[in-house]
């Protein structure tokens, strides 16, 4: 077990080990002034037919409710560039659709993380998303040191 001064230390190293390009943490806190912009944007319609983005509007603004008694919020960046090229004269499709899902490959290392996060650390209650809960992602990669 890791004294508790070197958590973040231990979190961000081992995020690169997994091969994440940054680690950031954050307090878990309610984001009010994303909050506003997010019930303005919400109100103006501005999210066309994604009707899902006016669900769980209190959790995509506090992870606390997302996630029992969370204290911290780890993000997490990994430049999901496959090498596989498009052929020529074959129909376009987005990059990210060539090789692995990318929702798997990731699903895969943050299970590690938190496992390893377990082990070291203690019970923790963590849980990791991709593209899978009402998060503000952005909101939270730019909090996150």
């Amino acid at each position: 077990m890791l004294p508790v001064d070197q958590y973040t230390r231990f979190i961000k190293q081992r995020a690169r080990e997994l091969g994440f390009d940054h680690c950031g943490i954050a307090k878990a806190e309610q984001l009010d002034e994303d909050a506003y912009r997010l019930e303005q944007w919400l109100n103006k319609g501005m999210h066309g037919n994604m009707q899902y983005m006016e669900n769980y509007f209190d959790k995509r603004i506090d992870p606390r409710k997302l996630v029992d008694n969370a204290q911290s919020v780890i993000t997490l960046l990994l430049n999901y560039y496959p090498s596989q090229q498009q052929v020529e004269g074959a129909p376009k499709i987005a990059k990210y659709a060539y090789g692995k899902d990318y929702h798997e490959v990731i699903r895969t290392r943050l299970n590690h993380l938190l496992a390893d996060m377990e082990e070291q650390i203690g019970e923790i209650h963590g849980r990791g998303f991709v593209d899978s809960a009402p998060v503000l992602e952005r909101s939270w990669a730019k909090r996150a040191v």
